[in-house]
């Protein structure tokens, strides 16, 4: 939310992107006809981003664009059931994921020097998803999903500030991130 980014910037006009483009790139091995295990590389996109705007009333304005872009690998198991005509499965599936956040703030304070700043932090957060999966022939399947991803992040507030309202950390904030995707399976 807007408070994460920073409660001392109470006043400031913020605008919080809540799209973000993703993938994933997933393998797994069939234990029986209901059951698999699957990992997954999976790129989340930018789970936070927020513009801030600051301006005075002498005309000048502080600006920053702040962002946190999430990747990890993650395994899963996935429990299945064919319905309809055989060829369709509805499957459900749970496990965990290592993810990595890098966090970047672009800033240009009242005085127009701008500044770079960028950290990461990385962590382990569970996740559940649900979908179909429908065989074209013995080799090929399509499927659509729905994946979240739960706690993704470490804290509160993405920008820390010292005493004096100065930059201080750039840390990633806690977030749930769900990725809505279709993909083409290969079964040999």
């Amino acid at each position: 939310s807007d408070t994460q980014f920073c409660p001392e910037c109470a006043g400031s006009q913020l605008n919080m992107d809540k799209k973000s483009q993703g993938y994933k790139v997933y393998g797994g091995v069939n234990l029986t006809d209901n059951l698999a295990i699957e990992g997954e590389y999976a790129d989340l996109g930018n789970g936070y981003d927020l513009t801030m705007n600051r301006p005075t009333t002498d005309g000048r304005t502080e600006t920053a664009h702040a962002r946190q872009k999430t990747r990890g690998i993650g395994v899963s198991a996935k429990a299945s059931r064919r319905v309809g005509d055989g060829k369709t499965k509805v499957f459900g599936k749970a496990g965990a994921f290592a993810w990595q956040n890098k966090n970047k703030m672009d800033y240009k304070n009242l005085d127009d020097v701008h500044e770079t700043y960028k950290t990461s932090d990385s962590g382990i957060s569970p996740t559940a998803g649900v979908g179909l999966e429908h065989e074209i022939n013995e080799n090929w399947s399509v499927r659509a999903g729905w994946d979240h991803y739960f706690n993704v992040g470490k804290g509160d507030q993405l920008l820390h500030l010292d005493e004096n309202k100065n930059y201080n950390d750039l840390r990633s904030v806690q977030a749930d991130t769900a990725l809505l995707y279709v993909g083409a399976t290969f079964n040999f």
